[in-house]
């Protein structure tokens, strides 16, 4: 039985770049025939498909105005502050695990808000189920 072989997936890049170009966008080739065989990027497509959709809805009346040159500028010298950076990207710093004391302060107010809790319950319970006194008609 011939062994089939993984199809590499389509970058999510092209998949974003061509979602956003939306029917303008031609697919090569291969591009198109992995997207007919294979699930997953087609499921990413349209996720990037329908968030491109949701980006370009507006309220009818309504007119968009392009950002100030200054906003681009910005964009620009961050972009080009990030490619100048030795080093390898920036990523968010390790989780610590809790400290024992606030892992103490924590099971604390576990321990407290149970305890409330479980109190509220019997008190409630309790007045459920006191005997109810009747009145006694008036004359």
């Amino acid at each position: 039985m011939a062994e089939r072989r993984a199809l590499p997936h389509i970058p999510s890049a092209e998949l974003a770049a061509h979602a956003l170009d939306g029917e303008r966008a031609v697919w090569g080739a291969g591009a198109a025939r992995h997207l007919s065989l294979c699930h997953i990027c087609r499921e990413r497509l349209t996720a990037y498909e329908r968030a491109a959709a949701a980006g370009r809805l507006h309220r009818p009346g309504e007119t968009l105005h392009p950002p100030p040159a200054r906003v681009w500028a910005t964009v620009r010298a961050h972009l080009e502050a990030d490619r100048r950076r030795p080093g390898p990207p920036l990523r968010p710093p390790p989780l610590l695990p809790p400290s024992p004391v606030s892992s103490l302060r924590r099971a604390c107010r576990q321990v407290w808000q149970c305890s409330f809790g479980a109190t509220k319950a019997v008190v409630r319970r309790l007045t459920r189920l006191r005997p109810v006194r009747r009145r006694k008609p008036s004359p």
